[in-house]
């Protein structure tokens, strides 16, 4: 039982950081009918971003918002993509509530976990600027190698565009070969 919870966690995981490197890649870096909105916002702030890391022109595209539109949309389109898939590889070992449970709370901490580094790499509070709130600036210790990752991580992406790709879930990057670790 317990290395089928084992297989489940881990196969969340990935599944999180191959479709946040997906997402990352290939909606917010490609323009498309589709998703245009989605990256004509995110090359806006890759224009915006400064040498320093610090923003031009105030907080835009900084923080994922779930109240809005595509945030909302976002969310739920994640959930029950993610919630069907892993329904599908665990049907015979893991509750549906389990499962249901498990995808929420991920999400839940990719928010959270976005909205405090993204805001924090780029010299901002996510407490005060984002809804949901992220972790106050004040309580961030980059000297912790998690914190210290994905903060480097994010530089990087912005140092060059074509690789580091993960913010919240590390791993993809590592395994699709567009890891880098050159920041200014």
């Amino acid at each position: 039982m317990c290395r089928n919870y084992f297989i489940f966690f881990t196969s969340t995981y990935l599944l999180a950081s191959v479709e946040e490197w997906f997402a990352h890649k290939y909606i917010m870096h490609v323009p498309s009918s589709i998703f245009n909105r989605v990256y004509e916002n995110h090359k806006l702030h890759h224009i915006q971003t400064n040498t320093d890391y610090t923003i031009k022109n105030g907080i835009e595209y900084i923080c994922f918002d779930v109240m809005t539109f595509d945030g909302f949309i976002q969310f739920t389109v994640c959930f029950l993509l993610n919630t069907g898939i892993l329904y599908l590889l665990f049907y015979n070992d893991i509750s549906f509530c389990v499962i249901y449970m498990t995808v929420l709370v991920f999400l839940v901490a990719n928010i959270l976990v976005w909205n405090t580094i993204h805001s924090y790499t780029h010299g901002l509070d996510a407490y005060e600027i984002c809804n949901p709130k992220g972790i106050p600036r004040k309580y961030i210790n980059e000297k912790n190698w998690y914190v210290n990752l994905l903060i480097n991580n994010h530089k990087a992406h912005h140092y060059n565009s074509t690789g580091n790709y993960n913010i919240v879930f590390p791993g993809a990057d590592f395994l699709f070969g567009s890891y880098n670790t050159n920041i200014r």
